[in-house]
């Protein structure tokens, strides 16, 4: 791994709000990212009241402008998305601009391009002031680069690929695939529209009729829980899901370690982190053509691909594999592997550090 400038000093500013840019952070951390740089962490959003998010934006702001003050930072590492997301981090980037600190805009934002097609000119005013002024932006995908792309001037746009914990790598099991068994699949993300949890009690509701006793659907994440149950008991499959709430730490390795496919018939996304830790621990991935996504999983060999709202296909999808449990043996291999030769701490680690290096050399 190329060594960066002991003196770099990063300032990252990013949101204490449960979710992938959270996870993504602290994965950075984690994998030594910043290992021998100094580096400062500034969270600028959280979950709470809005004058508990508003008192908290206020704080890292003030925060930032003593680290510039005290010229303390050399590199601005911003983790952004869409929406408020983009003014906060606008004021950030103008100061960065006043005191001569280098900034990289690292966008998360899945619904980021339906978002801003649909925004007034201030907002696309704001998003193209943050694109440009930006020294180097941070993308999860070809989709994302091409997008950005064809929005702003900057031309210093690098795929960056998320990647979950060291951790989840350590779960690899041997488990045994055959007929007999009783196989668990895994949803993990924010409990809503967006992610296809309701699309996906639909399918189950049009296959209880041919589901194996036995199997359940483990569904974890934040969000809209009650409404995820009450529809589960209103179609009458609550025999094959068990709703777990926000699941992180133990629970979650536990959950991984266990199933056998990922569930995550989503209508947007930048690069799901859910998708990488199931790469990483032996998992088999059900998912929809959106964002980033095709990028990871690029046919059938590593995983399966079908269209957002698509319930039928994802029925039939679910129970192919229910039929057939060594084509979930065969892809999960398959994509454990490419994980390691893309996605994996290791495989992305350097790179952040390499562009940190360049960044701060005068």
């Amino acid at each position: 791994m190329m060594t960066t400038n002991k003196t770099t000093r990063i300032a990252i500013l990013g949101t204490r709000a449960r979710g992938g840019i959270r996870a993504v952070i602290e994965n950075h951390v984690e994998s030594g990212v910043y290992r021998d740089l100094q580096y400062h962490e500034l969270y600028t959003h959280e979950e709470g009241s809005a004058v508990h998010r508003v008192v908290l934006a206020a704080r890292a702001l003030l925060q930032f402008i003593g680290l510039l003050l005290r010229k303390e930072i050399d590199i601005c590492h911003i983790h952004g998305s869409m929406k408020g997301s983009i003014y906060r981090k606008s004021l950030f980037i103008w100061l960065c601009r006043l005191f001569g600190v280098r900034v990289i805009f690292h966008l998360h934002g899945s619904e980021f391009a339906d978002y801003y097609r649909k925004a007034g000119w201030l907002y696309k005013k704001v998003v193209h002031y943050v694109l440009n002024r930006s020294d180097c932006i941070f993308v999860l995908s070809r989709y994302w680069q091409d997008f950005l792309t064809s929005i702003c001037d900057n031309r210093n746009i690098v795929i960056v690929n998320n990647f979950p914990s060291a951790q989840f790598e350590q779960l690899l099991p041997s488990r045994p695939y055959d007929e007999t068994q009783n196989l668990n699949f895994l949803f993990l993300g924010y409990l809503g529209q967006r992610k296809g949890i309701y699309d996906l009690i639909d399918a189950v509701s049009s296959l209880k009729e041919q589901l194996p006793r036995g199997f359940r659907i483990h569904v974890g994440g934040n969000g809209e829980q009650d409404k995820v149950t009450r529809k589960i008991a209103e179609l009458k499959v609550e025999p094959y899901f068990e709703v777990h709430g926000w699941v992180s730490g133990e629970q979650k390795s536990q959950l991984l370690k266990t199933c056998n496919v990922l569930l995550l018939p989503s209508y947007n996304e930048g690069m799901p982190i859910a998708i990488l830790e199931a790469f990483a621990a032996g998992l088999a991935v059900v998912s929809t053509r959106v964002g980033g996504i095709p990028d990871l999983i690029t046919d059938d060999s590593v995983g399966f691909l079908i269209d957002a709202g698509d319930t039928a296909s994802l029925a039939r999808r679910i129970g192919s594999l229910l039929q057939d449990p060594a084509l979930i043996e065969h892809s999960a291999r398959n994509a454990n592997q490419v994980y390691n030769a893309q996605f994996s701490a290791k495989a992305n680690v350097s790179k952040i550090r390499t562009i940190y290096q360049e960044l701060a050399t005068p």
